[in-house]
């Protein structure tokens, strides 16, 4: 009569530990999500990222009842609900351990007002119309040529564009940004601002913006602050090499 008898080999026992591991981390898991599940609720909602909405628009746009089930949540449609509001660009929303939600907001800002007879309305860089909140006014320049009514279709095209560009371009340089106070378009000489200071026309023409405005910063220092500018009544800087002035 025979007998047989299974032995462990090294490798085998190496592996026991793991594989006991690996089933407790399974087990805890599973206690865990069964927690969740039936324990935790959403009954408190952060709002973090606002300005021009306030987390009292943001909670009553997400439309959560409190008290819910976390996995009873549909947050692809408290996204959409929260990302209709006009100054939202995107949500981030995460659920704490706890059921507490979190909403990241990422909002729009405006970067010019634009007008257009009475109406008056802000955009952001994506050509987005923004209305103009009370007690939220910013400190931007006029751009004409555009529609200031709020539900108009985004702004497109290669004259918002290079406007979109040189206001970018300009918040990027301090002193270009201090000095701008109004801004057109024309196909003739692209993009053409008036300065804060006595109204000067400069004319910016089509791309290259950052350097045009490095020159016109120069410009300022070297001519402007020795001539007066009273004395200027258009500078134009569409040229590599030179800057072309007209004289009152």
């Amino acid at each position: 009569m025979s007998t047989s008898q299974e032995h462990i080999t090294p490798k085998k026992r190496t592996l026991v530990p793991w594989i006991t591991a690996i089933l407790m981390v399974v087990g805890v898991s599973v206690i865990a999500a069964i927690y969740w599940n039936k324990l935790v609720r959403v009954n408190e909602i952060e709002v973090r990222g606002t300005f021009f909405t306030t987390p009292e628009e943001v909670i009553e746009m997400a439309a959560i009842p409190m008290g819910v089930k976390p996995d009873s949540l549909d947050l692809e449609t408290v996204v959409n609900r929260i990302e209709s509001l006009d100054y939202v660009k995107s949500v981030i929303p995460y659920i704490e351990p706890n059921g507490d939600l979190d909403l990241k907001i990422s909002e729009r800002w405006p970067i010019a007002l634009l007008v257009n007879g009475p109406d008056e309305i802000y955009v952001d860089r994506d050509g987005v119309r923004l209305p103009i909140l009370p007690g939220k006014i910013r400190d931007l320049p006029l751009v004409y040529g555009f529609s200031a009514i709020q539900h108009s279709d985004t702004l497109k095209g290669k004259k918002f564009e290079q406007i979109r560009d040189f206001l970018l371009a300009a918040k990027a340089n301090k002193f270009g940004w201090s000095t701008i106070s109004e801004v057109a378009f024309t196909k003739e000489e692209g993009v053409v601002a008036l300065s804060h200071e006595n109204g000067v026309k400069m004319i910016f023409g089509y791309n290259d913006f950052p350097i045009k405005l490095q020159n016109w910063e120069v410009f300022y220092g070297e001519v402007i602050a020795t001539k007066g500018i009273q004395k200027m009544q258009q500078v134009d800087l569409r040229f590599t090499n030179q800057i072309v002035t007209r004289e009152q």
